[in-house]
């Protein structure tokens, strides 16, 4: 009686979670699937009629927003900007939560809860701060000061993920690797860093992300145009007095695809570590 009386109550459960997640996909989906129908009308259709079905597919919108706004440029800007965050972030935050994660020390726990406050904090905060500090360093408006801003602002993330995978590693690994003569860096490289694989990945791919959308701090430390990244170069399509709408609308489908699919690989990512997880269980 109990497993017939505790079945329907499940089906229902699940029921109501799969309607919960498919009105959320929904709404997410309909805004995203509406501004790549705008993006292949005219300006006037989408200015006139934006409901209303084109007479044609403008695909030229794309090679013209392609073109028009140099966004060959820009994404170069930006996968080299986010592609050395991600290196600069799994660098210095294995290593940090390595010592965290694997050595007793005094002051450990302090120094865990140092990185992770820095989720709570707004970049905004200390925006000015930021500007000044490049500032001095020489660094105001060239790519480095990005990469270095982004790589400080990525290490609470990802040190929080880190630490709490390095500490569900067996002690016994790393007391068997010091017992064969290993030293710190070597377990850190031969012995920790391949057990935490799935969890440098996520963080790569949400670094990779967050690189990439970040509209705020390029805008702040950037000055030459040539060097923005796509978030912020996507605004040359916005004028004074007018904005050419189908070709806006059409660069932000194209910056977008790499952001759709980073969140597609982190949603694989999780689903096969959760998979796992439950085998080993």
């Amino acid at each position: 009686m109990r497993t017939s009386s505790i079945r329907p109550g499940r089906r229902r459960a699940a029921v109501i979670s799969h309607a919960v997640l498919v009105l959320y996909a929904v709404i997410v989906l309909v805004p995203l699937l509406f501004v790549v129908y705008l993006s292949v009308k005219t300006i006037a259709g989408i200015l006139a009629a934006p409901l209303s079905a084109p007479d044609r597919i403008h695909t030229e919108n794309y090679s013209q927003a392609w073109v028009g706004g140099d966004l060959g440029r820009f994404l170069i800007n930006t996968v080299f900007v986010a592609g050395a965050t991600v290196a600069a972030v799994l660098l210095t935050s294995s290593l940090a939560a390595y010592v965290i994660a694997r050595y007793s020390f005094r002051g450990n726990q302090l120094l865990y809860l140092f990185f992770v406050a820095g989720l709570a904090l707004p970049i905004q905060i200390v925006a000015l701060p930021l500007f000044i500090l490049m500032r001095q360093l020489g660094l105001l408006g060239s790519l480095p000061s990005l990469i270095l801003v982004f790589t400080a602002a990525g290490m609470s993330f990802s040190v929080f993920i880190l630490v709490n995978f390095m500490r569900s590693i067996p002690a016994e690994l790393q007391e068997a690797a010091v017992v064969d003569g290993a030293g710190p860096l070597q377990i850190y490289w031969h012995v920790v860093l391949p057990l935490v694989r799935p969890a440098l990945g996520i963080v790569a791919i949400f670094e990779f992300i967050n690189a990439w959308k970040e509209f705020f701090l390029p805008l702040l430390l950037i000055q030459n145009p040539s060097d923005m990244t796509v978030s912020v170069g996507v605004l040359s399509f916005v004028g004074q007095y007018a904005t050419q709408w189908q070709l806006l609308l059409a660069a932000l489908v194209i910056v977008s695809l790499p952001t759709i699919v980073g969140a597609l690989l982190v949603t694989r990512q999780l689903r096969r570590n959760l998979l796992s997880g439950a085998v080993k269980m």
